[in-house]
């Protein structure tokens, strides 16, 4: 049980920051077992890909999170989870922002909860092989900011059908576990100012690999991705639907993420950190995950 909820731990620190909290794995801890997690995590954004991929250096912003989940699993195959994020971001510069309003002009931290968190899986095949499908759902806590880099979030309802999959390699070492995830997510679609609806589904997928190193210290690390079905490109904007950009904007990257978690005897510990090596229409930049986890068994 200590191995599930360990390598669980460090789902959070490859997808956190997505809404809802994509914090679902291939194996589903006992029944009567629960979590529950505070996360924190900083990003750093440190520039923007162009939609053919090219770097454009400046307009930095940043942004922290302190995220709070519990998870409980009612049955030896289904586990609740939900969960909400406090938020502040902070336009950095140093030129003047693209949008031209108080909220990055002020160069301040802006800080508001963002959006509520509901997950649902039910474990189909549980052993050596996992396989693992779940339901989220994402509504914002209320209507907060969303225009300009120092928005906290995108203000969008959305929808994510997700299935996890993972294998232990007991013929390498009973230590050694691969996993991938693949989600689809429907998002809420926006109205731009002359009537017209613009939607930006989006798919996301991660390959993992993960290693209890001794029986309290872990190590994963992971490839992720985002492809959005729909939106705008960057050179598709005009004054009709500018302050729509980040809310619609076709965003598509390649992360690579690493962390460990250590079990102490009555709290679990986690650090990881991403790296955005690729996209289009995307931030360039870089995140640190640490947080603590306390389970707890009915």
């Amino acid at each position: 049980m200590r191995y599930v909820c360990v390598l669980s731990l460090l789902a959070l620190v490859v997808c956190s920051g997505a809404v809802p909290r994509a914090f679902a794995q291939a194996w589903v801890p006992p029944g009567g077992v629960g979590t529950v997690t505070v996360t924190f995590q900083s990003i750093a954004n440190t520039g923007h890909r162009a939609a053919d991929g090219t770097m454009i250096r400046g307009f930095d912003s940043s942004s922290r999170t302190l995220a709070f989940d519990v998870d409980y699993a009612f049955t030896d195959r289904l586990s609740v989870a939900f969960g909400v994020p406090l938020v502040a971001a902070k336009y950095t510069g140093p030129e003047p922002s693209f949008f031209a309003l108080p909220i990055d002009d002020c160069l301040c931290w802006n800080t508001d909860w963002q959006d509520f968190g509901l997950l649902v899986r039910y474990n189909l095949v549980n052993g050596i092989l996992a396989v693992t499908p779940s339901v989220s759902f994402g509504t914002p806590t209320h209507s907060y900011d969303d225009i300009g880099e120092a928005a906290v979030g995108r203000n969008l309802t959305e929808m994510r059908f997700g299935i996890d999959a993972g294998r232990r390699l007991d013929e390498i070492s009973s230590r050694l576990m691969v996993s991938a995830r693949y989600a689809y997510s429907v998002v809420e679609k926006v109205t731009d100012d002359v009537g017209r609806k613009v939607g930006n589904n989006r798919s996301n997928g991660s390959i993992e690999g993960g290693f209890m190193v001794t029986r309290r210290l872990s190590a994963r690390g992971a490839f992720a991705w985002q492809v959005t079905h729909g939106g705008l490109r960057s050179t598709e904007f005009d004054p009709n639907n500018f302050l729509l950009f980040d809310r619609v904007l076709r965003d598509n990257y390649q992360h690579v993420a690493g962390g460990v978690a250590y079990a102490f005897p009555r709290v679990d510990v986690f650090v990881g950190y991403i790296a955005y090596v690729g996209g289009t229409d995307t931030h360039a930049g870089r995140a640190f995950t640490v947080g603590m986890s306390l389970p707890f068994e009915r």
